[in-house]
């Protein structure tokens, strides 16, 4: 589930089109299992393969893409947010309908790439964010980051049975911090992820 993703995945875009609404009501119910509230206007997407190829999918289908090279330079662009076999990857979201308040809160968030991390059980995985911006007074509205596993990390979310498992999603930014455990379901849907590899 987790490959590589090539310009023969994607579904050709009339064939997609015909069957779009019902491949975006199972995308969503999908994404649901993997979508965290982290706080008040911060979300948290875990991706896949699965999620990844669908924002190409839906790319290609807003855009009308059909040329191969072009194809292929979106596939190598989103290639990045694919996890490999010893990590998990995510996009960070900070929403606000409102774009004046969505202004003021990317400034009193700046620096949020520095603060988060996944707790498996007690063991603390920091956050690696594509981008820091730290040279301007404001951060930005999306984020792609990875959490590095270590081989206990890894090991504890494989093996572990779900009902005992803990994981927490922490964020100490000095303007908001907010603590969350990871519903079963979306620790299910890591776990199949990582499973993959095996």
């Amino acid at each position: 589930m987790n490959g590589i993703i090539t310009r023969q995945d994607l579904i050709p875009l009339n064939t997609y089109r015909q069957g779009r609404d019902e491949y975006v009501k199972k995308m969503i119910a999908y994404k649901n299992k993997r979508r965290i509230k982290v706080g008040p206007n911060v979300s948290l997407l875990f991706e896949n393969r699965n999620t990844v190829l669908f924002q190409i999918q839906e790319l290609v289908n807003s855009e009308d893409l059909t040329d191969p090279n072009e194809l292929d330079e979106y596939i190598s662009i989103y290639a990045g947010m694919l996890p490999d076999e010893n990590e998990l990857s995510a996009t960070l979201f900070i929403e606000l309908d409102n774009q004046e308040k969505l202004a003021v809160l990317l400034k009193k968030l700046k620096g949020i790439e520095h603060h988060l991390t996944l707790f498996v059980g007690d063991e603390p995985i920091q956050a690696v964010f594509e981008e820091v911006h730290d040279d301007r007074e404001f951060t930005t509205s999306v984020h792609y980051l990875k959490f590095p596993l270590t081989a206990s990390a890894k090991n504890i979310l494989l093996n572990g049975p779900l009902e005992d498992l803990s994981l927490t999603i922490s964020l100490d930014h000095p303007n908001l911090t907010e603590k969350v455990r990871l519903s079963p379901k979306t620790v299910e849907s890591l776990q199949k992820d990582l499973a993959f590899w095996v």
